[in-house]
């Protein structure tokens, strides 16, 4: 279980690299844009790639947020149980999350190759790239999702805090 976890650690820190340098180029290029408004100028592909910084910074965030297990929960009603069925229900919702994150990459994957050949408007880049976005975050979050849900197996098989309710 430590490889996993070293291995779904050094995925985070990258991903969080990668967020912050999307985020900083975000930055520059929507100031930069500001700036040449003023001076009665534009750059008309920094809406468009602003956009698809946007989209790559949700769908890594998201990943993130999976790993962190930040992501909005209702909690009230599962906190009365025992924690053997608090953990019970958190593999059930893992997997269903799973499940889901594969639909995403696999019509993801569709999406990219039928996109490919189209160009976008202002960057004339494939739009392929802007939507291999749904396979990256997906199989991103696919992996924390298997992580998370390993974790909790081995903590539901090891009885966890003797099945106590924890509130």
């Amino acid at each position: 279980m430590k490889v996993l976890h070293k291995f779904s650690n050094a995925l985070e820190s990258a991903t969080l690299w990668i967020i912050a340098a999307a985020l900083a180029v975000m930055t520059v290029v929507v100031f930069a844009q500001v700036v040449f408004r003023e001076l009665s100028a534009s750059l008309p592909w920094s809406e468009e790639l602003a956009r698809y910084l946007m989209v790559y910074l949700t769908y890594l965030g998201i990943s993130v947020g999976v790993k962190r297990k930040s992501h909005i929960a209702v909690e009230a009603v599962t906190r009365k149980f025992p924690l053997k069925v608090q953990n019970a229900v958190e593999i059930i919702t893992n997997i269903a999350c799973i499940v889901c994150c594969v639909i995403i990459v696999l019509y993801g994957i569709q999406l990219v190759n039928i996109t490919m050949m189209q160009k976008s408007p202002a960057l004339r880049m494939p739009m392929g790239i802007a939507y291999f976005s749904l396979v990256l975050g997906g199989i991103l979050m696919i992996i924390q999702f298997l992580i998370n849900t390993l974790d909790t197996l081995i903590d539901l098989f090891r009885g966890g805090n003797g099945g106590e309710v924890v509130s």
